[in-house]
């Protein structure tokens, strides 16, 4: 029997470092194992990166629900941490850049009786959303 594995994130622009961390993320589910994917809500995308999401919630959750290694995705809860109680994981994978402290996480979940697995994956590619961003703004914006 496989594993239940939980990735977490805003998933704004997909690009090939989600797609590689989605799939090792699968790969430690193991066979028959599931790969579960909490898509973080607006609010929080403000809160926790301090900008408003390019693309609403309802097209990011959709647009994960349809990758190929993802077996369920939903949107998050506005505390972070319930949306990890009501799947309860086997491991959470965090990808290199995402704020929470392996130690911390760890700590706080098992506070509320789950002993997880967390595990933290390199960057994978190099493109981020920010850089992106960034790029698509140089490119397109009319700014010297």
């Amino acid at each position: 029997m496989g594993l239940r594995v939980l990735v977490a994130g805003t998933f704004d622009i997909i690009h090939e470092g989600h797609i590689k961390m989605l799939w090792e993320a699968k790969k430690l589910a193991g066979k028959n194992g599931e790969l579960v994917v909490v898509v973080a809500r607006d609010d929080n995308v403000k809160r926790f990166k301090g900008r408003d999401p390019i693309l609403r919630e309802s097209s990011r959750v959709y647009i994960v629900k349809n990758l190929k290694p993802v077996d369920r995705a939903f949107l998050g809860e506005k505390d972070p941490l319930e949306s990890v109680l009501k799947i309860r994981p086997d491991i959470i994978v965090l990808g290199y850049d995402q704020w929470a402290d392996e130690n911390w996480l760890r700590e706080e979940l098992r506070k509320r009786g789950l002993d997880v697995k967390v595990l933290r994956l390199p960057r994978f590619g190099d493109s981020s959303t920010s850089s992106i961003i960034e790029r698509v703004l140089k490119q397109f914006c009319l700014t010297e």
